[in-house]
């Protein structure tokens, strides 16, 4: 069984996770105090975490349930890479590297795609649209899910790959972003008046120099280019792998996820195809993490174990 061999197994791999966490933590800080920006966790965050943490530490050593115990494990880390990665792509994108959106529209346009027809016939039929929407915004929800299921299923092995997963495609799809930053499609086509442009406000002020403070209740997704939600569409079907009942639908609307990227999203077709090819080398990386021999170059201090050693 899965979850037998996730006990098991030895703990280098969230060793390595919170050390990385720790690593960007650092460097927003270090990052924010030199351009004078102020990082504001709020209260509902850190205690979330601290919930977290605390009840892997119960599962993990007063009483033992590896399940429990890496359930709270995984999301505790999903929470704090998510956040601490999310204060990073804000910082980077206050960087004076220039937008890139018209080279994005002309790569889409030499492919033949149109995307202000999908967009504009989109529009034209508000039943179309609101699903897109609702799948679009689904993607903290399918996360949820999918880390309830591998828990009751005991495939702990699968979940902790998972959230490897998450992390490589984020830190592969960062520094991409960063040197190569766009606006928006709904921006470079005119069309942010027809859309909820959520995100423009919070882009802007970086790029003026503006922004003040980030909050991390109230922080936003930024990344146009690769598109991270294309990337998160198809590690949430991978994850999903030969679970007869859940695979199927995982594959269904996660596709109709990842098509609603460019209406609902404001992603051009090339963000789709780099999100797309950012997933196989984050899986060559993990599988290459796995080997014995790269084990022992990667461990580092133990800060939470997800499950017993």
């Amino acid at each position: 069984m899965e979850n037998r061999a996730a006990v098991t197994k030895p703990v280098w791999r969230n060793n390595i996770v919170w050390a990385v966490i720790a690593g960007i933590a650092g460097m927003d800080a270090l990052w924010a105090w030199s351009v004078g920006i102020r990082i504001a966790p709020g209260l509902t965050t850190p205690l979330v975490f601290a919930g977290l943490v605390l009840m892997n530490r119960v599962y993990v050593t007063i009483r033992p349930n590896p399940r429990i115990a890496a359930l709270a494990g995984a999301t505790a880390q999903l929470l704090a890479f998510t956040s601490v990665a999310s204060v990073l792509i804000y910082l980077t994108v206050g960087s004076d590297f220039p937008l890139i959106d018209r080279y994005l529209s002309a790569a889409d346009a030499a492919v033949g795609f149109d995307w202000l027809g999908l967009f504009n016939w989109v529009q034209d039929h508000p039943g179309v649209n609101s699903v897109l929407v609702f799948s679009y915004d689904s993607s903290i929800a399918q996360i949820g899910v999918l880390l309830i299921v591998l828990n009751v299923l005991g495939m702990l092995e699968r979940t902790a790959e998972f959230v490897w997963l998450f992390i490589l495609t984020l830190l592969i799809v960062i520094p991409i972003s960063w040197l190569f930053p766009a606006e928006s499609a709904w921006v470079h086509y005119g069309v942010t008046h027809r859309v909820y442009a959520y995100h423009l406000a919070d882009f802007s002020a970086l790029r003026s120099g503006q922004m003040s403070e980030i909050a991390l209740a109230r922080m936003n997704g930024l990344i146009t280019f690769p598109s991270f939600h294309t990337a998160l569409g198809l590690i949430l079907i991978y994850a999903t792998r030969g679970i007869r009942f859940l695979f199927p639908i995982s594959l269904a609307f996660n596709v109709l996820m990842i098509a609603s990227t460019l209406p609902a999203g404001g992603h051009y077709l090339v963000d789709l195809i780099g999100g797309t090819a950012v997933v196989p080398l984050a899986v060559v990386i993990f599988g290459w993490g796995q080997r014995p021999s790269a084990r022992g170059r990667l461990a580092s201090g133990v800060v939470l174990s997800a499950a017993r050693d």
